[in-house]
């Protein structure tokens, strides 16, 4: 994701924290992926930090021990069928 992709991608969601809690885990690490390259650039997106803030947060949430996200993850099917 570039630098307009994510600025287009927090401006179009209103509700950062629902976005987030929205997203798979998969989407999720690709969210905070380009918030940190972002970060690291001379001039941040305007919001990026805070985005990252909750979206380092809500990741956190769902790889720690006892996480439902976790839960379900491990329960599900994998591609061949095995649980």
């Amino acid at each position: 994701m570039n630098r307009s992709q994510l600025a287009h991608f927090l401006k179009l969601s209103a509700d950062p924290e629902a976005t987030l809690t929205a997203a798979s885990t998969d989407e999720l690490g690709i969210i905070v992926d380009a918030l940190y390259r972002n970060l690291d650039t001379p001039k941040p997106v305007f919001g990026a930090q805070d985005w990252y803030d909750l979206a380092t947060e809500e990741l956190a949430r769902r790889t720690s021990p006892g996480s439902p996200e976790l839960y379900r993850a491990a329960s599900s099917p994998d591609a061949y069928g095995a649980a």
